[in-house]
């Protein structure tokens, strides 16, 4: 391998984990804190809108339908409902340095005796943000569906972004549900249906990684000849989660207690997934 050829190798690794010592950033290189504010800003923005096109979506069809089957609505209760959104996004880089040699005595040729040692340095450094917003159904629908073909300028750095998240067929499908009959829905906040809720999540993880390994044969030493001597890796994991359900009427600006508490399940659960991945929970 050549030398021009090496120091290419190791620069494109390198740039893959920047280390592991310092605090990751959310974009990806090249890129500044400038652009991991309009990655956040974008992931939110692009999210918003592919909720408010669904709620349009959902109760728009519904509104039409209900012209042809006698002015039943299937979809009237979502109208009252609200939309409590968390967002994780997650990114871990980790680099390993893991030099080896095995060295050979000036001895005859048929002596067995080497002499072998290696080294092992790692570090990992992950870094967790996490947002919540709420919506209600009556403020999505009356901004009506986005703008054709809307996407926000954005660097690198999430599938979450103009990616179909499936909101559209599963809030559709939810609605079917309750025109057969299969599920049942709150007529209103004070009824006993007022526990139903809807849950949500989507996850997307983007893994790179790289390697290099320089090795040299001397004499009597031989340096490298096994394994990674430098690895590094990038693990991106961006976290959905989007609970619809009815407005708390004692709370105004807060999902009634169940829904709440079905988002608040959910979360811990996303929580304890990724602790248990990333090897920080057993």
């Amino acid at each position: 391998m050549s030398t021009k050829m090496l120091v290419m190798l190791l620069t494109v690794t390198i740039s893959l984990s920047a280390c592991g010592t310092f605090v990751p950033n959310l974009q990806e290189l090249p890129g500044d804190d400038r652009d991991g504010m309009l990655l956040v800003h974008a992931v939110v923005d692009s999210i918003h809108c592919e909720v408010r096109n669904a709620v349009y979506s959902v109760i728009k069809n519904d509104l039409d339908a209900s012209q042809y089957n006698g002015g039943v609505r299937h979809a009237k209760y979502l109208y009252d409902w609200a939309a409590q959104i968390g967002l994780t996004l997650q990114v871990e880089e980790k680099t390993t340095l893991n030099p080896t040699t095995a060295w050979s005595p000036p001895s005859a040729l048929t002596s067995i005796f080497t002499l072998s040692g290696s080294g092992l340095l790692s570090t990992d450094a992950t870094r967790i943000d996490k947002l919540n917003y709420y919506y209600t159904v009556k403020e999505l629908y009356a901004l009506g569906p986005c703008p054709t073909n809307f996407n926000p300028p954005h660097p690198l750095g999430s599938l979450l972004i103009q990616s179909d998240l499936k909101l559209n067929e599963w809030l559709s499908s939810q609605v079917l549900e309750v025109g057969t009959g299969d599920l049942s829905v709150p007529i209103n906040v004070n009824s006993a249906l007022k526990q139903n809720a809807l849950s949500h999540e989507v996850k997307f993880e983007v893994v790179s990684t790289g390697s290099v390994t320089p090795a040299w044969k001397l004499r009597r030493v031989t340096i490298n000849q096994t394994g990674a001597f430098f690895a590094a890796t990038r693990d991106r994991t961006h976290d959905l989660l989007i609970t619809f359900g009815p407005v708390d009427p004692k709370q105004k600006g807060s999902l009634a207690p169940t829904a709440q508490n079905l988002f608040l399940s959910s979360q811990f659960g996303i929580a304890v997934s990724n602790g248990v991945r990333n090897g920080i929970l057993p």
